[in-house]
């Protein structure tokens, strides 16, 4: 992908303003010196930082393993979000070696997260989309909005919209229950 492709990645303080202060973790420019990465995506790292998301990043850590570098755990620890060499393609491996695709960058990663996570933060039904009929019907369509402005970002992660093949899909189909 070449960088006039590639979306701009949200402020640090953006990101900030909804994750809340100390929780988006930016690399420094030596963590991520020595990967084999498109410059714009190790730039993001160190501009603008991974946030935690509850059920979604537990925990942030820039380490170059084997196979990929490392960028974040999830919630559960057997989950680990890595970027490939060269590509900075985003996927999410097992700790029993599998791996799914995530996101087709590093940046269209931080995009989405940024994406999902002020959605989290702003929205009046997430935290009571049980109680209603209404609150629910609100819920589902605005993740469905959500879920569309992920694909307009980044096609690739939305693939044919399966939520078990695809993560972003999964990850927001799954969210209510």
């Amino acid at each position: 992908m070449s960088v006039d492709d590639l979306p701009l990645p949200p402020a640090f303080e953006v990101v900030t303003a909804w994750a809340g202060t100390g929780r988006v973790v930016r690399a420094t420019e030596l963590d991520v010196a020595m990967w084999r990465l498109p410059e714009p995506q190790k730039t993001a790292l160190v501009s603008t930082g991974v946030p935690l998301i509850d059920d979604l990043v537990g925990a942030v850590s820039f380490q170059a393993e084997p196979t990929m570098y490392r960028l974040a755990n999830s919630d559960d620890p057997r989950w680990v979000y890595g970027a490939a060499p060269g590509t900075g393609e985003v996927q999410i491996w097992s700790s029993d070696g599998s791996a799914g695709f995530v996101n087709s960058t590093i940046i269209h990663w931080l995009c989405s997260l940024h994406m999902v996570g002020s959605w989290l933060t702003s929205s009046t039904v997430i935290d009571r989309w049980d109680e209603e009929e209404q609150a629910e019907e609100q819920a589902l369509a605005e993740m469905a909005d959500l879920l569309e402005r992920i694909r307009d970002l980044d096609p690739p992660a939305f693939g044919d919209g399966d939520h078990r093949s695809y993560f972003w899909p999964g990850v927001l189909d799954r969210w209510l229950y």
